[in-house]
This record gives structure tokens, C-alpha cells and sequence, in this order.
């Protein structure tokens, strides 16, 4: 959750949370850090909190759930003491936001509701302005350009650099082997009973026996995916596909068609026209692929340095 370049926003303002942020105006303001002079509420914890909150609902329960939500409270309430501690050092430092740059943030916000008068009303529903919003903006465009200045335009990635991370991690830069694929699926439902849909995808497994084209089969049988296009998939990397296709997909030689495949849904058969082997990709092809990895680790342990340099200069106390 600690990156340099995606500065956790306090005031999350956008479509899907504009509502909770309302909802945590009335909440408990007890104070949960204390940043220099400035102070983090429980309040600030819950608006920042409750949309990570809604997404760890959907994938755990019980008492992960909230193992899941107390691991995440401590790393965003963390994370929001760095960011009040950006902000206070772009101030003391007088980092200058142009007003066009938030009339674009307020823009990009805008474009997520279906008019503007849609936007304001949810912003006077929530008992904020656009004045206020405006501000929050300016304060997270300084934060960002702060952070930028101090992390990312001080990294410099090398040419030597390039080339002895590709040496040393060529994992990174391989290709799985690929096959380009085409399919018929027969499906099963209320219409198409399983005996029905075996005997369909045997017919047409018959038919192409006697020669008839895959691709004319598709558009006349398959309801599955680019029937229209002949059942054609395109490339298709190992590992893309479900565990029982991948298998027979990756036994067929090129122009073979497997025999029909049960699932759940139905019946596959897969025809495979072209094969291509794993291989190592050039590195002419991956060196934008490998300067930003350096990147990205150049400027993390910096970021990291830098951050650590604020906090002992502050004074930050979590009650």
C-alpha cells in the first residue's frame, strides 16, 4: 500500500464514495495520530477506510475478515500519517498548484457522475462544496508533485543497468509457449439436455472427419465465444486457460482438433493451428519492460529514505 508514486488520498471524492464520505462526517472524532501539529481522526481513518473495506467483504468473512480489516486499518492509517507529513513539508516548501491543474482533477471527478448538475447534488447531498473539494485537490496535486520532485525525477536508470537486470532475471522476459486457438462449444441448458449437447458436439466432430471446415462449423454449431469469427481466439498463452483445457490444448500438434471436452456449461472442442515455442524475448523488445522495473525499485528505495529522513525530523505520536 506504501508506494512513492500513488499517494494514498485522504479525501477519496469520486463516484462509488462520495456517500460514505458523508456518512464519516458524523462519526467518532477521537484522535488516532497526532502529525506536528495536526491531528488524524477516527473519523479520517473511516472515509478512507470504508471502500477497502467493501471490496475485503467480497472476499473474506468471519474472523479473516477481520484479521483482513485490522491489517488493513494499521498499513492505510500509517500510510495516511506519511501523506498528512507530505503535505506539511509541500507547504512549509511553498509547492504552487496552478488552478487549471484542479479544474482537471475536478474534471476528471465530474465526468464519473452523468452531468454536472448530478455532481453537484451529490456534493450538497454530503454537506461539502466544490470550494472544499477544490482544496483537497490542491492539497493532493502538492503532495504528488512533492513526492515526484524529491523521488521520481531524482532516478536515473543506466544503460548498465538495463542490460545486467535482463542478465540476471531472464525468468521475467519469457514467453510461454502459445497456440493460435479456434473453438466450438455446444452449451447446456434448459433447451439442450447433457445427452443432446454429447451427441451435437459429436456430430460436429464427425463432420469434420469427412473433411468440412472448422471454421464454417463454428459459425453454424458453436455458442461460445467469436462464433461469428469461426470460433477464432487468436493466440493463447500457456496457462491462460482452464487446467483441463490446457492440457489437451497443449498435446494437439498444429492442425489437430481435440475430441469434445465436459464441463459444466457444456461441450469444447478445440482446433489448433498454429504453434509457437517459449522463448526468451529480445532485449530490444522488453528494455522499456526492464527500465521500469529498475525504476520502480530505484525509486521506492528512495522514496523509503526520504520518507524516513521526514519522520525523524517530526514529531508523530499514534495514541
Amino acid at each position: 500500500m506504501r508506494a512513492y508514486l500513488r499517494i494514498l488520498p485522504v479525501f477519496i471524492i469520486a463516484a462509488g464514495c462520495l456517500a460514505v464520505c458523508g456518512r464519516a462526517l458524523a462519526l467518532d472524532n477521537k484522535i488516532l495520530v497526532v502529525v506536528n501539529d495536526e491531528v488524524i481522526t477516527q473519523a479520517d481513518l473511516d472515509v478512507a477506510l470504508a471502500p477497502v473495506t467493501n471490496e475485503l467483504k467480497k472476499e473474506f468473512s468471519g474472523d479473516e475478515l477481520k484479521a483482513k480489516i485490522e491489517e488493513t486499518r494499521d498499513e492505510m492509517l500509517n500510510q495516511m500519517a506519511e501523506d498528512k507529513l507530505i503535505l506539511q513539508e509541500a507547504k512549509r516548501r511553498g509547492v504552487i498548484v496552478e488552478e487549471s491543474e484542479i479544474d482537471e482533477r475536478l474534471k476528471d471527478v465530474q465526468m464519473r457522475f452523468t452531468s454536472t448538475s448530478d455532481f453537484r447534488d451529490e456534493v450538497e447531498k454530503i454537506g461539502l462544496t466544490v470550494t472544499i473539494l477544490r482544496n483537497r485537490y490542491k492539497e493532493q496535486l502538492m503532495m504528488t508533485k512533492l513526492v515526484n520532485h524529491e523521488v521520481k525525477e531524482k532516478v536515473v536508470v543506466t544503460p548498465a543497468e538495463i542490460s545486467d537486470y535482463y542478465d540476471k532475471h531472464p525468468e521475467e522476459f519469457k514467453s510461454p509457449e502459445s497456440v493460435h486457438l479456434k473453438n466450438i462449444m455446444i452449451r447446456l441448458d434448459e433447451a439442450t439436455t447433457e445427452p443432446l449437447a454429447k451427441q451435437k458436439a459429436d456430430d460436429v466432430c464427425r463432420l469434420m472427419k469427412e473433411g468440412r471446415d472448422f471454421s464454417d462449423l463454428a459459425k453454424l454449431y458453436s455458442q461460445g465465444a467469436k462464433a461469428e469469427e469461426g470460433g477464432d481466439l487468436g493466440f493463447v498463452l500457456k496457462g491462460q486457460m482452464r487446467e483441463e483445457f490446457d492440457k489437451v490444448i497443449f498435446a494437439l500438434k498444429a492442425g489437430e482438433a481435440s475430441s469434445p471436452i465436459k464441463t459444466d456449461t457444456g461441450y469444447y472442442i478445440f482446433k489448433v493451428e498454429e504453434k509457437k515455442e517459449s522463448y526468451l524475448r529480445p532485449l530490444s523488445e522488453v528494455r522499456d519492460d526492464v527500465e521500469n522495473a529498475i525504476f520502480r525499485e530505484k525509486a521506492q528505495k528512495r522514496y523509503q529514505e526520504w520518507i524516513a529522513k521526514l519522520k525523524r525530523d517530526a514529531f508523530i505520536q499514534f495514541k
